[in-house]
Formats: structure tokens, C-alpha cells, sequence
């Protein structure tokens, strides 16, 4: 739960259509957008939890499960509101094992993916949304396993990403694989309500990563932007 201060500054910075798309400054610091991201994150899973609950009254349940990595095999872009709340979360020293765990199989993961990330996020900088999809896929294809997934489960659960938390299929998770022969697509779980409140936080994180410095309208892969954070972190301690 956000206190009055947090949930003001969240509320400005995204409905500020100039601060959302970079053309206004605005000041936050690290921990307060940290601490927003949780706070919106928390509101998210309550309603994505719902949604769930009220499709399986219906008839559909989630066909998520442990061990299910087709999401995870897809390249995630984040701004940087959210990789600091990784970060900080990774940094805790009860996380010290995913921490590791992560920083060990980051190499074999960034020699994979190669120069797909700044690819990607150029293309979604620029703003052209077919050809973001077109790559998006592209990549989804080589089927290249995040570096936080570790035989089968996510290492950052509890801080992962807006994307991951919302990727919910129904029905059946064959289709979540970008090698997938049959050619069906995805059936994804969706409701208007949870639909708004995620376009609201993007918007949050849109403007906060403007006014934490980022490059405007240009996330970062989640790999790629943590382990900068955390090779970075004795400096920022300082």
C-alpha cells in the first residue's frame, strides 16, 4: 500500500501525457519508484488473481503452471522503474542464491541472444509497432530461456516484471512456444479492468524511467539492465 506522498507522485507521473512520453522533466528517486512498482505490482497480482478466478467459473482455466517457459522464452523490455525493484530485491541477502544463480548464467544468455535486446528496443523507441512484432517474434522463436529461469521456475517471482505477471494463457499452454508446429495462436486470459490498470502502470514506468535518466521511450532487456544495476551496486552504496 502506497502512502499519500508515493501515490500522489505515481498518479502525476502517469497521467502527465509529456512526462509519459519524455518531454518534461520530473524528479523521483530510485527507492520511491522501487517502492511504487512493488506497491503496483502487489495491486496487479490481486487483480490478475481475480480475473483468474472468474474465468475458471467460466469454464477457462489458466493453463500456467510450474515448469511452463514459453513466456519466458520470450525477450522481456523493461524501463527502469521496474529493473531497480529487481535489483534491490536480488541485493537482499536472503536473495544471495538467485543473485548468483542469475550473475552465473548471464553470459551463456547475452552471448545467445546477441544484438537482438538493443534491436528491440530501438525498434519500440522508434515506435514503429508492426515491425516491433515481427522482431519481437522473430526472437520468441530462437526459444532462448531467460537468465532468471532456473530448471523450470522463475529466480524473481516475487519482482518480476509487469509482462511476465500478466502473461496469462487459458486453455491449454501448447501454443506458448514460438516453435510451436500447429500454428494456433495463444489464447490469452484478458478483462477490461486489468487491461486499464496495466496501461495505467506502464504509463507510471514510462515516466519514471524518463525522469530516473533512461533514454527516452527506450527500455532495456531485463537481463541486460539488472546485471548493469547490480555490477554497479558497491558504487551506488557508496
Amino acid at each position: 500500500m502506497l502512502d499519500e506522498r508515493l501515490l500522489a507522485l505515481a498518479q502525476r507521473l502517469a497521467s502527465d501525457e509529456e512526462l509519459v512520453e519524455g518531454h518534461a522533466a520530473a524528479e523521483i528517486t530510485v527507492e520511491d519508484a522501487a517502492d511504487i512498482v512493488d506497491a503496483l505490482h502487489a495491486q496487479l497480482d490481486d487483480a490478475t488473481a481475480a480475473r483468474a478466478e472468474h474465468a475458471a467459473q467460466q469454464g477457462m482455466p489458466l493453463a500456467c503452471g510450474p515448469g511452463c517457459t514459453g513466456c519466458c522464452e520470450e525477450l522481456v523490455l523493461i524501463f527502469l522503474p521496474e529493473a531497480h525493484a529487481v535489483a534491490r530485491w536480488l541485493m537482499r541477502d536472503e536473495n544471495r542464491a538467485a543473485r548468483e544463480a542469475f550473475l552465473e548464467a548471464y553470459p551463456s544468455w547475452k552471448q545467445r541472444v546477441g544484438a537482438a535486446p538493443a534491436e528491440l528496443a530501438a525498434t519500440y523507441a522508434a515506435g514503429d509497432a508492426d515491425e516491433f512484432l515481427v522482431r519481437h517474434v522473430a526472437q520468441w522463436r530462437r526459444r532462448i530461456l531467460c537468465a532468471f529461469n532456473r530448471d523450470g521456475l522463475c529466480t524473481i517471482y516475487p519482482v518480476r516484471p509487469l509482462l511476465c505477471r500478466n502473461a496469462h494463457a487459458v486453455g491449454t499452454s501448447a501454443h506458448c512456444y514460438g516453435d510451436d508446429p500447429s500454428g494456433e495462436p495463444v489464447v490469452h486470459l484478458g478483462a477490461r479492468a486489468v487491461d486499464a490498470f496495466v496501461d495505467n502502470v506502464r504509463a507510471f514506468n514510462r515516466a519514471a524511467h524518463h525522469a530516473l535518466g533512461g533514454p527516452r521511450r527506450e527500455p532495456r532487456a531485463l537481463c541486460d539492465e539488472v546485471h548493469r544495476l547490480l555490477i554497479d551496486w558497491p558504487r551506488r552504496e557508496r
